[in-house]
Formats: structure tokens, C-alpha cells, sequence
């Protein structure tokens, strides 16, 4: 049961976790779907607005950029926006 004196510390990591998220350049496509949603990582990829990176060029590993999917997420958010105003 968290009580309400925790709420500082739960509220600290929290804030840990979405930094240390955030901070991270790179996302494997499990991370992005996870974060993002697995119908708007599938469209921005089938759309070719995010592209795979390599990641120092190893590994069969494929990873996107954190930066790209984050513009892209802002600018889907500002299309709803708009399209509920339109409604």
C-alpha cells in the first residue's frame, strides 16, 4: 500500500524512468511499440518516416531513433488536435 509520505518517492521514480527512457538515443522496435503504440511505430515505418539506424554497426538488432520517433509522435498528437477541432 503506498501511503501518501511515499508519494515523493514514487513520484522520484517516475521521473528516473521517463528520464532515463527519454535519454536513450536509440529504441529497439519492441522499446518503440512499447512506448509508442505498435499501430503508429507500424505506420511510421510503413509510411517511411522512420527508418532502422545502426547502432555502431553491429548486431542484427534494429533500432530506431529515439529523436525521430519523439518529432513524429508530436506531430501526431498536433493532427488530432486539429482533426478534433475540425469535428
Amino acid at each position: 500500500m503506498i501511503l501518501e509520505e511515499d508519494y515523493p518517492l514514487v513520484e522520484k521514480v517516475a521521473l528516473f524512468l521517463v528520464n532515463k527512457t527519454l535519454a536513450k538515443p536509440q529504441l529497439t522496435y519492441k522499446e518503440a511499440i512499447e512506448l509508442y503504440g505498435q499501430s503508429r511505430v507500424k505506420d511510421w515505418i510503413s509510411a517511411k518516416l522512420l527508418k532502422p539506424v545502426s547502432q555502431n554497426g553491429r548486431g542484427a538488432k534494429v533500432y530506431y531513433s529515439h529523436k525521430t520517433i519523439i518529432k513524429l509522435s508530436e506531430q501526431s498528437r498536433t493532427n488530432l488536435k486539429k482533426l478534433a477541432s475540425n469535428s
